[in-house]
């Protein structure tokens, strides 16, 4: 019946007398992303407003009243886009969507009617009762219309999911120059598919006349290569590979017979790197050239589609981020000008790994690196100088703890060689993965380190103090190399702990080499001992010393025997002083604690013994874990032995009925022994004028009887007789007196001074 044909008799240029079987737009797969996020079921649901009915028929029309309709050009979808409804919708895509519409409507007319037939019809073929005009009103499809759609929908051709994916894809594949594809594409069509449509049969005759070509070449270049030859043959392939630049058979037979001529740029660069193959032109190829670059992996089937890789092969490296890892590959670069194309040598798709990093340490390599994407391990090996190669394993990244011998850091993984000796190393790193017919490894990077002799640490440091003022420090281990001795400015490193000789602080001036230290006075310090060799040190132990200020004013003066008066000045923010007494005879030191409130009320007196003795005085030390040195500059005595004169006024012997003269007995004591050179001479004085008062001086009287103190040191033991005064005055008294030689340091022992009457 006239008119029931969808577009019949319509007059129109651009009208269809058929219904499209494919929608013939690049990026079609995208669009229809784009709308079902936003829940169309076709696209005209988005032209017209809510209650609209739309016409196709003729163009595409919104309907919103009996004899209101508008035709949905360029211009009306902008101003759609400016309403405030669609600027509402923006956010959730619909803004984003018309502008995809304007570029389609702008660039081809027809093209955004031929896409909504395409979905209408798709829509009627999937509804079950989609041969009913109220099955097309129900898609909101204008009454006039509806039947004729309908009519139309239900004797175009009908097209399964396989279909529908090459009908869809059949515009990118064409206009992306895989000829291969699109003919893969059209073959999955039906017969009757472009019967009514006329640009998919013009479409499919231009693919059909493309793949011919491209055929007939590949028979050209397999006659070429059957005569041997390889330059008609590698022409013929590269003509047929840009005529159809994913045919598999072009592009292999291209790389089969490829070789390098007059005028070749060389070959295309690939190199694996984390995440892919990076490929770079070579410097001889044309700077303004467009290439397209395909892949090739070994061993896949012939019919295998070939993958492009995506983006410009510019100035900068073209990564592959999709290569096969551990597959071996190569990369065609085909030119858009027709010039040589650009093919690269068999590629292991391994990368390498980065940031490797080594340390050296005392007997012992570190190492570290960052593995690549995809790497199922790593195996590392160490070749010593003797050329000796040793496996360390493979660490693995996920252990954070690392077992073995592999220790990590965030993001990096490693291993550490122990135990070795000095000499020059070289360690790999190789990366293994998973080919197709089982492991591959990489080629591996390397790195040289340097193992150094280290000296041994120092195990135990003690310091004591010394007899002779000052400490001596004693210590285990630090062979092979220099004991120092430091103070660290802050916390000190652990013991063990490697450090570089420039890291050290200054050796302590006041410790010799063979450690005698003596700290100035105030000194406070913990005095640590480094084992140096070279540039290398390994910390060591620390102990803490002590040098109190010393006392100024120290005077020590015998009192009796054994004991001796001390005194000296206090020191300023002294609360105690220690008073020590060191036998000048080897014998035991003895320290006595002073406090300063006691000091100034009572003074200050300790058993020193009979022998000479050296006391020292110095401020208690503030620290009770320090060893305290006493200073050696001042605030020592020496106290002489104990040496002492006895004398004894005995009377007379009797003589029948009176007593002779007295008897003066003078006496050496030296408990502490020797009594030394030097002695002063004993004076026995009498008081002024016979009967006059004692003497209290040597010149307060007149001298009666002298004992030299050679006398005294020869015989011990001397006796002389008084005689009575001269004058017969009576009884006088009598006193002794030392003088000369060591008279200060030597003491009088004096009897009761009423004992001292000569009668």
């Amino acid at each position: 019946m006239a008119g029931t044909e969808f577009g019949h008799a319509l007059g129109r240029s651009r009208a269809l007398s058929g219904l499209p079987a494919a929608p013939l737009v690049a990026r079609y797969g995208e669009l229809l992303a784009a709308q079902q996020a936003l829940g169309l079921s076709h696209l005209g649901e988005l032209l017209v407003p809510a209650g609209g009915r739309l016409r196709v028929l003729d163009g595409i029309f919104a309907v919103d009243g009996p004899g209101r309709r508008r035709h949905m050009g360029a211009e009306a979808l902008r101003e759609l886009r400016e309403l405030p409804a669609s600027r509402g919708h923006a956010e959730d895509g619909a803004g984003a969507l018309l502008d995809r519409l304007i570029g389609i409507q702008e660039r081809d007319p027809a093209a955004l009617r031929r896409i909504l037939l395409y979905q209408l019809v798709r829509l009627l073929h999937d509804h079950p009762r989609g041969d009913l005009a109220d099955t097309a009103a129900g898609y909101g499809v204008d009454p006039d219309e509806a039947a004729a759609l309908a009519h139309a929908a239900a004797a175009s051709p009908r097209l399964d999911a396989a279909g529908r994916a090459a009908a869809e894809g059949l515009e990118d594949a064409w206009l992306a120059g895989r000829v291969r594809a699109a003919a893969r594409d059209a073959a999955a069509l039906p017969r009757t598919a472009a019967a009514g449509d006329p640009l998919l049969a013009g479409r499919l005759a231009e693919l059909a006349g493309r793949v011919r070509a491209a055929d007939a070449l590949l028979d050209e270049a397999r006659a070429y290569e059957d005569r041997q030859d390889r330059a008609q043959a590698a022409a013929a392939y590269g003509r047929a590979a840009r005529l159809a630049w994913d045919c598999p058979r072009a592009v292999r037979g291209l790389v089969r017979t490829h070789r390098p001529g007059e005028g070749d740029p060389g070959p295309l660069e690939a190199v694996p790197v984390p995440g892919g193959v990076a490929l770079r032109r070579p410097p001889g190829a044309d700077p303004d050239g467009t290439w397209r670059v395909v892949r090739l992996t070994r061993r896949e089937p012939v019919t295998t589609p070939l993958p492009e890789v995506a983006g410009p092969l510019g100035s900068g490296p073209l990564t592959d981020g999709r290569a096969p890892l551990g597959r071996e590959v190569r990369y065609v670069a085909l030119p858009g000008d027709g010039g040589t194309p650009l093919v690269s040598p068999p590629l292991l798709v391994a990368p390498e790994a980065t940031g490797l990093r080594l340390a050296d340490g005392r007997s012992r390599i570190a190492a570290s690196w960052l593995r690549p994407p995809g790497a199922t391990g790593v195996r590392v090996t160490l070749t010593g100088p003797g050329g000796r190669t040793t496996d360390l394993g493979a660490p693995d990244a996920a252990d954070p703890a690392g077992a073995g011998p592999a220790g990590h850091a965030t993001g990096r993984e490693g291993v550490r060689a122990e135990g070795i000796g000095p000499g020059e190393y070289v360690l790999r790193v190789r990366c293994r993965y998973a080919g197709a017919g089982g492991e591959v490894v990489s080629g591996g990077i390397e790195a040289a380190a340097t193992v150094h002799p280290w000296p041994e640490p120092v195990a135990g440091l003690t310091a004591t103090a010394r007899g002779a003022g000052g400490l001596e420090l004693r210590w285990t281990g630090g062979d092979g190399g220099d004991v120092r001795f430091v103070q660290w400015p802050g916390q000190a490193p652990a013991e063990g702990a490697e450090l570089t000789a420039a890291e050290l602080p200054a050796a302590l001036t006041w410790v010799d080499a063979a450690g005698i230290a003596q700290p100035p006075p105030g000194t406070l310090a913990t005095v640590s001992a480094v084992a140096v060799l070279g540039e290398r040190a390994l910390a060591g132990p620390g102990v803490a010393v002590e040098a109190p200020e010393a006392v100024s004013g120290l005077t020590v003066r015998r009192t009796s025997a054994g004991r001796a008066k001390v005194s000296f000045d206090w020191p300023e923010d002294a609360g105690r002083v220690t008073v020590a007494v060191t036998p000048e005879s080897g014998g035991e030191r003895a320290e006595h604690r002073v406090v300063r409130a006691v000091f100034l009320r009572e003074g200050l007196e300790l058993p020193v013994g009979p022998g000479a003795a050296r006391v020292t005085a110095y401020a208690a030390p503030r620290s009770a874990h320090a060893v305290a040195a006493a200073p050696l500059d001042a605030g020592q005595a020496a106290l002489p032995a104990d040496v002492a004169i006895a004398y004894r006024l005995l009377p007379g012997p009797r003589r029948m009925l009176r007593r002779g003269p007295a008897v003066l007995r003078v006496s050496l004591l030296c408990p502490g022994g020797d009594p030394g050179s030097g002695l002063p001479d004993f004076v026995l004085v009498s008081g002024a004028g016979g009967g006059g008062p004692r003497p209290h001086r040597p010149g307060d009287g007149a001298e009666l009887c002298r004992v030299t103190g050679a006398e005294l040191a020869d015989s011990g033991t001397v006796e002389r007789e008084i005689l009575p005064h001269p004058s017969g005055g009576g009884p006088y008294a009598v006193r002794g007196f030392l003088l000369g030689g060591r008279a200060a340091s030597v003491r009088l022992d004096e009897p009761s001074l009423t004992s001292l009457v000569v009668r």
